[in-house]
């Protein structure tokens, strides 16, 4: 093992024992406003979303309905927000929103 990738292994195994999330592969997903379903509109899988621009509500429904998220982005409300989509979930966004995978 290279130094690189030998550095990289233990800044891993660090953040995993300070608690610390750590970005997934795969790239962040920009959703404009609207509504989508998770396992169509994108994976299902652990995201923090965050707002671009001034930000505002920000729902999460589970496959069954329920309510998991009921948040305001952005300026009148959280700086981000970290949540699980289950496949069949919905996400209701009211303007545009990044969503970047986490583990």
């Amino acid at each position: 093992m290279d130094t690189n990738a030998s550095i990289e292994a233990k800044n891993s195994e660090l953040a995993l024992l300070e608690g610390k999330v750590q970005k997934a592969k795969g790239q962040p997903k920009m959703l404009n406003a609207g509504k989508y379903t998770v396992g169509r509109d994108l994976p299902e899988g652990r995201y923090i979303a965050t707002p671009i621009g001034r930000g505002s509500n920000f729902i999460v429904y589970s496959s069954g309905g329920s309510l998991d998220v009921n948040t305001i982005l952005g300026s009148y409300g959280e700086a981000s927000y970290t949540f699980f989509a289950d496949e069949g979930s919905s996400i209701e966004t009211e303007s545009q929103v990044k969503l970047t995978p986490i583990e």
